[in-house]
């Protein structure tokens, strides 16, 4: 099928690839959301579901159904990095085992929830299961050693795919696993801070040594804390430095849903095993090295004033910075994240404060390639729009913030919109195809195909859903 829609000094030629349409029933037992039984590809050229057939369930992949089986377990479902691999957990007669590409793996009393994981090279699977009172590990199809249980989202391969690891215990002792071998015990390893260094050869953690908490980076143990912040260890790009944040003294509370730091409290970030200043608390999720390594950020809360501390120094004082905002552009040379006064927002784009808003999007500001523009999705007065190097795009009911993305060659700005119940894609401002469903989220979901192409998936009223291409053309 082909379309042309054509703009001012724009043309958008549409091709529509059709490829299914969704004929059974969605979900699955205990779903609460869309993606506990549908799924797509990283690539957006995929999708599959979870189809309830009589007293069965299924799952139905680019329109093929797969086997039945008594449960197909919500939110199991994921693909591999390359798009090429579907895997998910079924249930049949009371046990339970992964299906991957269609075929039946060995069964077993249970699977961990959410423990499936490929390798960044989606050649290998491992998973936890549970047998009787014992928990291991299946990695490449082989059952490794039973323990008394694994730790929850611990289970990682390396970014080369080579090395993986877990944390387990044993006797009431916690250690961590690597390539089948045990490193050393501790009374616990904390959740979420199995870390692996971008080039593969450093493995870093947090574990709890004399009720302490202190970091493990290659077996080596660093100083010891009162705490140290799930999901904050991290490597610089180039894995040379690495840095997390801690908590020195006794633990903080919340009061009426207000973080309160007890008299002795305080939180530093310790880059390299050095401490940086102390302060009330640090906001972990904005943790960034920069892609050259060279200088690190975060931010911090100190006498109820909120900053950016960029390479140590402080910035402009705010009321609150947004999770998870702070970034780098890809060259390095910019910093931005999002902070709050009052009750508007702003862009703050290397310390510069830009017009404020209600509130800005899921997404937050993103880099065009070359590091030269920014864009971040915003709402205000009851409508949304995109801001591009501070300009403002055209109003919608409502903009995907997360769809937002430069084109390879920093010359197109692309998202998805809503207007009037319909929903299109937006390339430097024009409107285009309307769509019944567009699934651009999560993850930058319009993909480019070179610097001028894109991809995405859309549904139509009918079920049909559609891998939609774009060649633009600017006249």
């Amino acid at each position: 099928m082909r379309k042309e829609n054509k703009r001012k000094c724009q043309v958008r030629t549409i091709y529509e690839k059709r490829i299914c349409q969704i004929e059974h029933n969605l979900g699955a037992k205990g779903a609460s959301r869309i993606t506990d039984f549908f799924i797509i590809s990283p690539d957006r050229k995929r999708l599959a579901y979870i189809a309830v057939a009589g007293n069965n369930q299924m799952v139905v992949v680019d329109g093929r159904k797969e086997n039945y089986y008594d449960e197909v377990l919500q939110g199991s479902m994921i693909f591999s990095s390359d798009s090429k691999h579907l895997a998910y957990v079924a249930r049949s007669c009371d046990k339970q085992f992964a299906v991957v590409d269609g075929e039946r793996k060995t069964a077993h009393d249970g699977i961990l929830a959410g423990s499936l994981v490929f390798s960044q090279d989606s050649e290998r699977l491992a998973y936890s299961v549970q047998e009787n009172s014992k928990q291991a590990v299946v990695i490449d199809d082989v059952r490794q050693e039973q323990y008394d249980g694994i730790l929850a989202n611990s289970l990682n391969f390396s970014p080369d795919s080579e090395h993986t690891a877990f944390a387990a215990t044993l006797n009431n002792r916690w250690f961590v696993v690597v390539d089948g071998r045990e490193e050393r015990e501790y009374q616990g390893i904390a959740y979420n801070t199995l870390t692996f260094s971008p080039d593969s050869s450093k493995l870093a953690y947090a574990a709890k040594k004399d009720d302490k908490w202190l970091a493990v980076v290659d077996g080596e143990e660093g100083k010891a804390y009162t705490a140290i912040g799930a999901g904050t260890l991290r490597f610089s790009p180039d894995g040379k430095r690495f840095a997390y944040a801690a908590l020195m003294g006794n633990k903080a509370g919340v009061v009426n849903g207000r973080y309160v730091p007890s008299i002795d409290s305080r939180q530093v970030v310790v880059i390299d095993g050095r401490e940086g200043k102390p302060y009330d608390a640090i906001g972990g999720d904005n943790l960034r090295f920069s892609p050259d390594g060279q200088v690190i950020a975060y931010t911090a809360l100190d006498d109820d004033k909120v900053f950016a501390v960029i390479n140590g120094e402080e910035g402009e004082i705010y009321d609150g910075i947004g999770g998870a905002t702070l970034t780098f552009s890809p060259d390095g040379r910019r910093f931005a994240y999002v902070a709050k006064k009052g009750n508007r927002w702003f862009p703050i784009i290397n310390g510069e404060k830009h017009k404020s808003y209600a509130g800005v999007l899921t997404g937050g500001i993103v880099f065009s390639p070359d590091g030269k523009h920014w864009a971040c999705a915003v709402h205000d007065k009851e409508q949304a729009f995109v801001v591009v190097d501070g300009e403002e795009g055209r109003h919608f009911d409502a903009v995907a913030g997360d769809s937002l993305a430069f084109s390879p060659d920093s010359k197109h700005v692309v998202y998805s919109a809503r207007k009037d119940n319909r929903e299109f894609v937006v390339v430097d401002d024009e409107e285009g195809q309307e769509y019944n469903l567009l699934f651009t989220t999560q993850g930058r979901g319009i993909k480019f195909d070179g610097p001028d192409c894109i991809h995405y998936m859309a549904a139509k009223k009918n079920g049909e859903f559609y891998l939609v291409k774009e060649q633009i053309d600017v006249l």
